[in-house]
């Protein structure tokens, strides 16, 4: 019983007195090794093998019954051992370390644990036990977990009113800014294939605390993608970079393929293209994702009236979410009416203006949005996204900065009456920032 065992003595010194089998043992003290790294293996290491640690029968029986009897990780090497095989049976509380550097390797395995928590404890906010709560309309919001139902039924997702963007945040440098959203409240988080930061999304969610049921994670297929099989290896390769099981919304970036820079003049992305190929490959790929669990809502984004309309003649299942370009230069009226009567969220993007358009555009020195912000003590970014709301649709606003991250989601506390909201509608003159002025049902 005085054997130093990777994990809690007290719970070793339990499981001999409590008799365990050797595979019983075996099972609990993989849980406890594999929180651990396995150590940098050196000959000295004095070790001990569980009896009867693998099955009789299988190809590795015979090997391992030959150095299991080893003392020292020399001896496991002389009688047939590879560092590999104390790896995995490290990982699978097969082996333990009995001397030599073992109680160092746990010392120092079990700091750099300890400042790991540390570090996630920092980062996780009150409240991030709290799941998502469902509201009749965005302006019935009162916190950043408060979204809408995407769908009918006790296990519809909710998707929040208002999340954090991450367009144009870099790879690499993604990651702390998303940090400092989650740390602020923020429980969606927008990303896309060609954003490139869907890693630092993930690194930023496992750092945070949240507990995963409580995020809502949302990226889209780049339309370069197009097509089933496409689809379905960007949905893989997106869920590997997120770290994630599932997509909780997975949208089509464009009903269009890619043209352009960088590819040759003349020549289009993926080469097959065809405007059906939206409907029967790439949706059809969305909605297989849905039935196997890998997503669970589907949408698109920068869709028209006529773009939704030919989709719902062909889908087995409904688009849930359209995310479109929506400010007060671009009112898209009849967008929103229609998806609200079919059922289908608005997401507004550029709220806050954009940058795509050649210059960086801003609304704040708007009058009625100025007005606005003095009436209610508040400030014009906080203003526009409330008007959104107001209007029925959902936002994601973006920002490098820790102060406009919070300041961006402080838009719960006053609402806009019908005159300042139509006041700032009145602004309207169909000026499209985003993808360099196109208007997306110009694509066939």
């Amino acid at each position: 019983s005085s054997v130093l065992r990777v994990g809690s003595r007290r719970w070793y010194r339990c499981a001999l007195s409590a008799f365990a089998s050797p595979l019983a043992m075996s099972a609990a003290l993989a849980a406890s090794a594999a929180a651990l790294p396995a150590p940098k293996w050196e000959d000295g290491m004095r070790i001990k093998y569980v009896a009867e640690g693998k099955k009789k029968g299988t190809l590795s029986y015979d090997r391992y019954e030959k150095y299991r009897h080893a003392k020292t990780v020399a001896e496991a090497l002389q009688l047939g051992s590879k560092k590999s095989d104390l790896n995995w049976d490290f990982g699978r509380g097969l082996v333990s370390l009995v001397g030599g550097a073992a109680t160092k390797h746990a010392a120092a395995a079990s700091k750099d644990q300890s400042a790991a928590k540390r570090q996630k404890t920092a980062h996780t906010p009150a409240d991030a036990a709290q799941p998502l709560n469902a509201v009749s309309t965005p302006a019935a919001a009162k916190t950043l977990r408060d979204g809408v139902a995407l769908g009918k039924g006790k296990g519809a997702p909710v998707l929040p009113v208002a999340g954090f963007g991450t367009y144009k945040l870099k790879k690499g440098e993604a990651k702390t800014p998303v940090l400092e959203a989650l740390k602020a409240g923020y429980r969606l988080i927008d990303t896309a294939q060609v954003y490139e930061n869907e890693a630092d999304v993930g690194a930023a969610i496992r750092e945070s605390g949240v507990p995963r049921e409580n995020l809502f994670i949302e990226t889209k297929v780049w339309r370069s993608s197009h097509g089933y099989e496409r689809t379905m290896k960007a949905a893989k390769q997106s869920l590997k970079r997120l770290g994630t099981d599932y997509i909780d919304l997975y949208l089509i970036h464009w009903p269009g393929a890619k043209t352009g820079w960088p590819l040759a003049k003349g020549t289009i992305c993926p080469p097959d293209w065809t405007p059906a190929l939206r409907d029967t490959g790439t949706w059809r790929a969305m909605e297989d994702l849905v039935d196997q669990g890998k997503a669970k809502a589907i949408g698109v984004a920068n869709y028209s009236v006529r773009h939704l309309k030919q989709l719902m003649k062909v889908c087995r299942i409904k688009p849930m979410v359209n995310q479109v370009e929506f400010h007060p230069r671009l009112v898209q009226s009849e967008l929103l009416e229609f998806c609200k009567k079919n059922g289908i969220v608005l997401q507004a993007y550029a709220s806050l203006g954009s940058s795509d358009a050649g210059q960086a555009a801003t609304f704040f020195a708007l009058p009625p949005v100025r007005a606005a912000a003095e009436a209610h003590k508040a400030t014009p970014a906080q203003v526009l996204l409330r008007w959104a709301l107001e209007k029925g649709a959902l936002v994601v606003p973006k920002s490098c900065n820790p102060e406009r991250i919070r300041e961006n989601a402080k838009i719960f506390s006053f609402s806009l009456t019908k005159k300042e909201v139509a006041a700032i509608d009145a602004v309207h003159d169909g000026g499209r920032l985003a993808w360099k002025g196109l208007d997306p049902d110009s694509v066939e």
